[in-house]
């Protein structure tokens, strides 16, 4: 995949997520996956490739699903 086509994903990945978690405002969201960007790579937003970008925000998601699953499941 090109660099160009990666940055295209990560945008539509994020346009995504932030549609699926409508509470969250952008900075939050971006911050989070930053934050896991982080912890996946060693590397935060400012230095993280725009693949490692969306690996984190596909993981967000994941994770988030998994969360909101378990509640229902514990309610």
């Amino acid at each position: 995949m090109s660099q160009s086509d990666t940055r295209s994903e990560l945008f539509a990945a994020l346009q995504e997520l932030s549609e699926f978690i409508p509470e969250m405002r952008s900075g939050q969201l971006m911050a989070a996956v930053g934050e896991l960007c982080s912890d996946l790579h060693g590397r935060g937003l400012w230095d993280a490739d725009d693949d490692e970008l969306l690996e984190a925000v596909w993981q967000f998601r994941r994770n988030y699903e998994a969360a909101i699953t378990a509640s229902h499941e514990g309610a």
